[in-house]
């Protein structure tokens, strides 16, 4: 009997003795404790990449932000982790990202929201007091799970972990292919693909990697890993 009736779209998987979903939006959901979890958000990456003097689009920080509260809302969420790289970089820290962000935090105001340190944050800075995120370290323990950023081992824990923007690459009969980002599962842990839309990813999965879950078209699916060749 389902403990839970996943969101559509959405796959239901057992880790360490609890039943979440991984939602085709590219997030986790943990239902008992109306949790939310996501990954490399990287908000302000792309006015990085303005200020750098090369010609992306705008508009991406409130595409991300939009997307974050379509599923807090319609979850019902309680409190959302983000698995590190929040911000993409110190150049992230200026008034035409942050201020969207403290108005997405404002229509959020009792989500109780926890950061975990990644590689991203250490260079572009904890977000600005005004958005009220718990800023911790890895692994930041949660129930039996270990919130990190970084892929890793830790001891009596499942791990959700982020940074690698994970992808699998599928290919047709008519030399068509397609990259879709995916969950990557790998023993004791669990990689979840780039929240963010402006992100790349990487076909270069663990070693250890024992299946992949795809998002595309609205679904999550299960693809059994044979080392990349599909």
């Amino acid at each position: 009997m389902r403990i839970f009736e996943p969101p559509p779209g959405a796959l239901e998987l057992a880790l360490a003795g609890e039943a979440v979903a991984l939602l085709p939006e590219r997030a986790l959901w943990w239902p008992r404790e109306r949790a939310l979890f996501v990954a490399d958000v990287h908000l302000g990456k792309a006015a990085s990449f303005r200020a750098l003097g090369q010609p992306v689009p705008s508009g991406t920080t409130r595409d991300n932000l939009e997307r974050l509260s379509q599923l807090i809302d319609g979850l019902g969420a309680r409190s959302l982790v983000v698995l590190g790289d929040f911000l993409h970089a110190a150049t992230a820290q200026q008034a035409q990202v942050i201020e969207p962000v403290c108005a997405w935090r404002e229509r959020h105001a009792a989500l109780r929201c926890v950061l975990v340190r990644g590689n991203h944050d250490s260079h572009a800075g904890d977000p600005p007091p005004a958005l009220r995120f718990d800023i911790v370290d890895e692994p930041f323990r949660i129930g039996p799970f270990a919130a990190c950023h970084h892929p890793q081992q830790v001891a009596g824990a499942q791990v959700l972990a982020g940074h690698l923007h994970p992808a699998v690459q599928l290919r047709g009969r008519a030399y068509d292919h397609a990259r879709l980002p995916c969950f990557c599962e790998a023993p004791g842990m669990l990689i979840l693909p780039a929240f963010g839309a402006f992100t790349g990813t990487t076909l270069q999965l663990p070693a250890q990697t024992l299946c992949c879950y795809a998002t595309g078209d609205g679904t999550v699916t299960a693809l059994p890993w044979n080392g990349g060749r599909r």
